[in-house]
């Protein structure tokens, strides 16, 4: 039996990296980077203690991986002035973005799968517009920015270098599988955690180098965004329902 393939997870203490932890750990191996809080681990897992920022560390985080799942970021904390969230998010959501490709690139990682955000088209979502994935980026805000970039930076590193990469605009994300509000029909923004560990087990799955941005958001949300592009490139169908709160 060939061996199982490893997955490097970044960010791997925050909601998505829990969710993922949980469905996942039967599919792959697991090397998880931790920033400083590290939750309680399985025997078998790797962990590994670094600064996003650190350029060196990441390089040697990315070693011996099969795939890395990218989703650290900025986060900020109450009375924060933006400027030091700001400053922060550059630190983080874009050179630490570029570390993590960049360590793909030099160790031979075939594949990154990185975490975006709706935020990235979020003044569409203002305006009630229905959003595709290939629709001009309209930021909502700084963080919105940033996410912009690293999907381009994963545009770059997969024409340029062949490298496999796969973009999720992450919705609301509770780490929850039942919908934390109620939505009208067409207007859930809400993303169940095994439709998220789904989608990205069907990243890790399809065929590469590919590269596409896909829309994270569970069923209900047809008004708001379209992810058709999901099923016909990774074989994704989101499984929960956003409309279904009481």
């Amino acid at each position: 039996m060939p061996d199982r393939r490893k997955i490097l997870i970044t960010g791997a203490a925050g909601k998505v990296g829990s969710a993922l932890r949980r469905y996942l750990r039967g599919r792959y191996d697991m090397r998880l980077l931790f920033h400083n809080t590290v939750p309680e681990v399985e025997p078998e897992d790797e962990v590994f203690l670094s600064d996003l920022s650190n350029f060196e560390s990441m390089v040697e985080a990315g070693a011996g991986v099969n795939a890395i799942v990218h989703l650290g970021i900025a986060t900020s904390k109450p009375g924060y002035p933006r400027s030091r969230y700001n400053q922060m998010i550059l630190d983080t959501n874009v050179q630490g973005t570029y570390n993590v490709f960049e360590s793909a690139r030099i160790n031979g990682v075939p594949h990154v799968i990185y975490a975006s955000s709706n935020a990235v088209s979020g003044m569409y979502e203002r305006e009630g517009v229905l959003t595709t994935p290939d629709m001009m980026p309209r930021p909502r805000d700084f963080y919105g920015v940033s996410k912009v970039f690293g999907e381009a930076l994963g545009r770059h590193y997969h024409d340029a270098f062949g490298m496999s990469v796969h973009c999720i605009r992450i919705c609301n994300f509770p780490n929850t599988d039942v919908p934390n509000q109620h939505c009208e029909p067409g207007m859930n923004r809400w993303l169940s955690a095994r439709d998220m560990a789904e989608l990205t087990a069907c990243c890790l799955e399809a065929p590469q180098p590919q590269f596409g941005v896909f829309y994270g958001v569970s069923k209900g949300a047809e008004k708001k965004w379209d992810v058709s592009n999901a099923r016909d490139m990774v074989g994704w169908e989101p499984v929960d329902d956003g409309t279904d709160a009481p």
